[in-house]
């Protein structure tokens, strides 16, 4: 005999979704198991009835493609702390970690971190990015360039539905040339760096194109005298992580494409038997001598702080009446100096140390009397070609008569 009692209403199945009422607003929601196990509520709010009907339909859709958007209530700073710790932090060098955070915590409004994840607007960022590129485009770059890939990250966790950096424009800023020495200017700046405590340092980033943290990282068992061969394994950093008290040294292995050795030249085989001899003689008369086991060091044998070797690398410059070149410049200036040597731009590539090659050629710069004795060739040629006056025949005839001479 059946129960007179009123039946429960059947419960909605997960992911199903309902729509209901809140005051003046409509609300579709589906309720669904995500793959942590974790049970996730998203709603959509719409005016009307049929509104919330039609967000349901897409909401449902979206969860049977598996591109349901669960950001919630997830600001962009919410995300974005979890973006730096967990896809950044562990996988990219400490201070490209630190680049990336910088760069954000110092260029990207409170009004914009506090919003919700959902709701950045194209056109809110794309003025964020014209307003910055204003005074620095570097700077506006590559607050695009992170905020691109920690949103393109976000979408394919299914926290944002789209990336609104994708429909901005790319910051318009051109490349500065960079400076290098000419063959003569290299020379002078040699001759004096003989004399100067860390002149094989210059010598050896000048004459094999090393970066700065490659050439502070060296050790001395990088060194093969006999064998004429510098081994390039790692770059020196100094880092000072966010939030940390102090800064610390960390050697790091070279990157992919870094790890190389190098042929000495005979300028820098010289300078570093110099240098080796000299280093061995502070060890052992300097009081309060601490090795860092590093090849190039302080007074006091401490790693080489990068803002100290561009101090004395400036300071060299000035005092022989050289260009003030950054320091990173040398590396260029050796790059085109191999170019102008006539060396392919494969070779160039690995000596440098770039992955790519396309990298190369922006090291390859071209000097003035390269370029002018290459176009001085593109005159000669086209001065050959020229036939003298004598020996040309006027092309036009002279009168009626003689073309209808030759016509016939």
């Amino acid at each position: 005999m059946e129960s007179d009692k009123p039946r429960k209403p059947k419960a909605r199945a997960d992911g199903e979704g309902s729509i209901f009422a809140r005051g003046d607003k409509w609300i579709a929601q589906v309720t669904f198991i995500a793959p942590d196990g974790s049970r996730k509520i998203v709603r959509r709010l719409a005016d009307t009835q049929a509104g919330a009907r039609k967000k349901l339909t897409e909401l449902k859709g979206d969860q049977d493609a598996h591109k349901l958007v669960v950001g919630g209530k997830a600001t962009v700073r919410n995300w974005l702390d979890v973006w730096l710790a967990e896809f950044i932090q562990p996988r990219r060098a400490p201070r490209t970690y630190c680049n990336y955070h910088d760069v954000l915590e110092q260029n990207l409004p409170e009004r914009f971190c506090k919003m919700p994840l959902t709701k950045l607007a194209p056109e809110d960022l794309q003025r964020l990015f014209n307003s910055i590129a204003e005074k620095h485009a570097r700077t506006a770059d590559l607050l695009r360039a992170f905020l691109r890939s920690s949103f393109n990250k976000a979408v394919r966790l299914n926290r944002m539905k789209t990336n609104p950096v994708l429909a901005t424009d790319p910051i318009h800023r051109v490349e500065q040339e960079s400076a290098v020495f000419t063959p003569e200017q290299a020379l002078v700046f040699l001759d004096a760096a003989k004399e100067h405590r860390l002149g094989a340092l210059f010598t050896v980033a000048l004459s094999l194109g090393l970066r700065k943290g490659e050439v502070t990282g060296l050790r001395p068992e990088d060194i093969d005298l006999d064998g004429r061969v510098v081994h390039i394994r790692r770059s020196l950093q100094w880092v000072k992580l966010p939030d940390a008290k102090e800064g610390h040294w960390i050697d790091r292995p070279s990157k992919r494409g870094s790890f190389r050795d190098l042929p000495m030249t005979e300028g820098v085989y010289r300078s570093l038997v110099s240098h080796i001899a000299r280093r061995q003689e502070e060890a052992a008369t300097i009081k309060g001598w601490n090795d860092s086991g590093h090849l190039f060091v302080s007074a006091t044998g401490a790693p080489l702080h990068e803002k100290n070797v561009s101090n004395e690398f400036y300071a060299l410059c000035d005092s022989v009446k050289v260009p003030r070149i950054r320091f990173h410049d040398c590396r260029h200036s050796c790059g085109s100096f191999l170019n102008a040597q006539g060396a392919s731009a494969f070779t160039i590539q690995k000596i440098l140390g770039h992955s790519q090659l396309s990298t190369t050629n922006r090291y390859t710069h071209i000097p003035m009397v390269v370029s002018k004795a290459a176009l001085d060739g593109v005159d000669t040629l086209v001065e050959a070609t020229r036939k003298k006056p004598e020996d040309q025949p006027d092309a036009r005839p002279a009168t009626p008569q003689q073309a209808a001479t030759l016509i016939q």
